[in-house]
């Protein structure tokens, strides 16, 4: 709360807090600075009291500003940002036309006075022989503005009226003139912050010493001016304009937008006239408007003493005068203790109002003043601290007495206010922290009246500050634990990292063998490289799989792999499939399509079964592969691409050479690094471990207990030639663990023999060659499956392979379903010589 004068005007600094307070639902901390603004500062004042404020406020979080006066507001308004940034404020006492002279910002507002009281023109109805109209006010630049503006209003209404003004006069001058005024004179009586020798005072001191001298009646437009020599008038209620201002403040507490709050103005004015001054200048109260309000009525002298008076007529006129004295002083004391006890009870309900533990210490360690909140925080009422001074001494906390000592021996020296926290022990024994704050107190002539100290209770915040420092702790513990255990954990990944990725451990590739220890050995040399890759040997041993180890194991394992099938597509759609094409490039394409070498670019490419690709597309590969380019079916846009190839085959490609069917410089390209992968007759020592993973995997998706597999079983297994390797191993160990009861792994296949063992030709091979076995062992297969090719039971599943690679192996070796009546000799054709 700012105010422009040395002190605040009565009654507005209490409504503004009373209303504020009952309108918000949670306490109020009120601060108060008095400017002692006689007018306009600038230069050196103006900063010396920017740096004052800004010194006082230095630190504490300010809500809300209030101020009186446009002179305080103008001051606030120059120095916001260094004062109060950011902060809304709220005025009062701000006329309508002092409000259009301020360019307000969005968030400033407040109760502004409107209109012109009428008191004019009720003094001239109650005095109509008037001529002169005598303006008295103070000699400050704002008492001469209220002067101006009461000249200006008198002039306006009462042209034929002659006007006097006494503001630019000192206070001495001012009582004599108003005591020698000609007669048919009024008074009319603004404002007063100081006389022209600019001596601030209150301003009922100065009215009540010019309504002593004046010898005619004075009105006046305020309404805490009555009571102190004014007759009366249409008075200004500024309790009332501070209320609405207060109200305007709580909207702004309670969240609403400050530039929503508009200034207000409404009615606050009451006529009202003092029943003393009517009595001393002889005006009727019947003369008086209608509802004026006449306050200060006091019973009359024959009135309180009529029967002492009527008592002391026969007494001696002695006696009389000194009765009438008696009674005079008896007047004197009560208007002075009434002036006393209003005094106190205006600066009690200033320190008593709020809900800190005020105290003023005497420099002989007496107590001359404690607030009623000494009891709320402390347990102890007000009484027990002015009797036992000593008492603050006993309840600070043992462990803070020290610092308290040292406080107060340093407070006790003249200088600038001092804060300590200490903690108190209230008379329930509870344990409660204080913020205190002193400074001394001097008095006019520099005497040493004492300290004046404020404690307020902290123990809510001091209790969060220790929540929030418990939990950083608590937090800070638990983030060392995780970082322990993130630690850990990594020691623990990295080991198991080092265990997964044992040397002969490689996802997809299942063995102990020795040839199988040496595939995986070759699979980690040249995976790290860009180098092509040549993968051979039979039908099921697992190419695929390699493929995919070493795409994994390789720097472009971020790609995915590329595969394509030779052998499932036929000629004329490879090239599209390889290179892509464009719309329109041949019937059916309806729409441009992306090759595998563009799908595959930065990744791998994988293709199976390439000694199957048509000859005369081998070129176009082998341009691709050497120079990284190639054109879309039906375009002649060259295209660069980056793509590391790996090929399988199981076929000799070296023969396909000699007998024309395979380019050699193609071959030479793509056998840069070749891996055989060995046939599972060749290693029977890792079908154990084979059996075992596929029963563990089939019965997961059978949702079935594995069962055990016995020494003559695996014996059994491992005595197999398996032409089908591994997939025709997987599907037997499949259809087995379908066809098993019980816990004993069961090998009788469902409807069939035993096991899908080879046929006689293959049993005795006597001088076929290899071509001419796989024939024979295909043609008997398909026999055996009434020449079901695919599905459950097909003759693919009972070979172990695709049937897409089953039908291109037809194909190749001629075979074909024979006619209803023809042998099975007449199934294929003879390519003997």
């Amino acid at each position: 709360m700012v105010f422009s004068g040395g002190a605040s005007t009565p009654g507005v600094q209490a409504s503004f807090e009373r209303t504020l307070a009952q309108q918000l639902a949670r306490p109020v901390d009120f601060m108060s600075a008095h400017l002692d603004l006689l007018g306009s500062v600038a230069g050196p004042q103006e900063e010396a009291l920017t740096t004052v404020l800004a010194g006082k406020y230095a630190g504490t979080r300010i809500d809300l500003v209030f101020v009186q006066r446009k002179e305080a507001l103008d001051f606030l308004l120059r120095h916001r940002a260094a004062l109060f940034p950011g902060v809304p404020i709220v005025f009062t006492e701000l006329r309508t036309d002092e409000l259009a002279q301020v360019q307000l910002p969005s968030d400033v507002t407040g109760a502004v006075i409107s209109g012109v009281p009428a008191t004019v023109p009720i003094a001239l109805d109650l005095l109509p022989e008037t001529r002169r109209v005598v303006i008295v006010a103070g000699g400050t630049a704002v008492d001469r503005l209220y002067a101006d503006a009461a000249e200006q209003h008198v002039h306006a209404g009462w042209p034929k009226l002659e006007i006097v003004r006494l503001d630019g006069k000192s206070l001495d001058d001012q009582r004599a003139r108003l005591a020698t005024l000609p007669p048919h004179s009024l008074i009319l009586f603004t404002t007063y912050r100081g006389d022209s020798s600019r001596r601030s005072m209150p301003t009922v001191e100065a009215l009540e010493a010019l309504s002593q001298s004046a010898n005619a009646p004075m009105f006046g437009f305020q309404a805490h001016h009555l009571g102190f020599g004014i007759v009366g008038g249409d008075l200004v209620r500024l309790d009332v304009v501070a209320a609405r201002a207060a109200t305007l403040a709580a909207r702004i507490l309670n969240g609403e937008a400050p530039s929503a709050v508009r200034p207000q103005s409404e009615p606050s004015t009451e006529v009202a006239f003092d029943a003393r001054q009517l009595a001393r200048w002889n005006i009727a109260e019947r003369r008086l408007p209608a509802n004026s309000i006449i306050r200060f009525r006091q019973p009359t002298l024959w009135t309180t003493y009529r029967w002492q008076a009527l008592g002391g007529l026969g007494i001696l006129g002695v006696q009389a005068l000194l009765i009438g004295g008696l009674v005079m002083q008896r007047r004197h004391r009560q208007r002075t203790m009434a002036r006393l006890v209003e005094a106190e009870h205006r600066y009690r309900t200033v320190a008593e109002f709020g809900a800190d533990w005020d105290y003023w210490a005497l420099p002989d360690g007496s107590l001359r003043y404690v607030s009623p909140a000494c009891e709320v925080v402390t347990g102890y009422a007000a009484a027990d601290f002015i009797g036992r001074p000593h008492l603050m001494d006993d309840i600070i906390h043992e462990e803070d007495r020290a610092a308290w000592r040292q406080h107060c021996r340093a407070a006790s020296t003249p200088g600038d206010r001092r804060s300590i926290e200490f903690r108190i022990r209230r008379r329930d024994g509870e344990v409660r922290w204080v913020e205190h704050i002193c400074a001394p107190v001097s008095g006019a002539n520099g005497a040493d009246l004492g300290i004046r100290g404020s404690n307020r209770d902290v123990t809510s915040r001091k209790q969060a500050e220790e929540d929030r420092r418990r939990a950083e702790t608590q937090l800070r513990q638990a983030l060392r634990e995780i970082e322990d255990l993130r630690e850990r954990l990594e020691i623990d990944n990295s080991y198991m990292r080092e265990q997964l990725m044992a040397p002969d451990d490689i996802e997809g590739i299942l063995g102990a063998s020795d040839a199988m220890r040496q595939v995986a050995a070759r699979v980690r040399q040249v995976a790290p490289t860009s180098s092509s890759v040549l993968l051979l040997g039979e039908t099921g041993v697992g190419k695929s799989l390699l493929a995919q180890a070493i795409h994994d194991l390789s720097s472009r394992r971020a790609r995915p792999l590329i595969t394509l099938d030779c052998a499932v597509l036929p000629p004329s759609l490879v090239e599209s499939e390889l290179f892509g094409h464009e719309k329109g490039a041949f019937t059916g394409a309806q729409a441009t399509r992306l090759g595998r070498f563009e799908i595959a670019h930065g990744g791998t490419l994988f293709l199976d079964e390439v000694g199957e690709l048509p000859i005369e597309l081998q070129g176009k590969l082998l341009r691709a592969v050497q120079m990284g380019e190639f054109e879309r079916v039906g375009s002649n846009v060259t295209r660069k691409t980056d793509v590391r190839l790996i090929a399988a085959t199981n076929r000799r490609l070296d023969d396909d050479v000699r007998a024309g069917r395979f380019r050699q410089d193609l071959l030479y390209r793509l056998n840069v690094f070749p891996i055989t992968v060995p046939p599972l007759r060749q290693r029977p020592e890792d079908i154990p471990l084979l059996v075992t993973h596929f029963i563990q995997k089939h019965c997961r998706k059978l949702a079935v207990p594995p069962p055990q597999v016995s020494r003559a079983t695996m014996r059994a297994l491992q005595s197999q030639p398996w032409p089908g390797n591994i997939r025709e191993l997987e599907n037997v160990v499949e259809r087995a663990l379908i066809a098993t009861r019980g816990a004993q792994f069961d090998l009788v296949d469902v409807g069939g023999p035993p096991l899908p063992l080879p046929a006689d030709p293959v049993a005795d091979p006597g001088t076929r060659t290899l071509e001419q076995l796989e024939r024979d062992y295909i043609l008997a297969t398909l026999e055996r499956k009434h020449w079901q090719i695919a599905g459950q039971g097909g003759a693919a599943e009972a070979l172990g392979i695709n049937a897409s690679t089953l039908r291109s192996r037809m194909q190749k070796l001629g075979i074909r379903r024979p006619t209803p009546g023809a042998s099975s000799a007449a199934a294929f054709t003879d390519l003997r010589p």
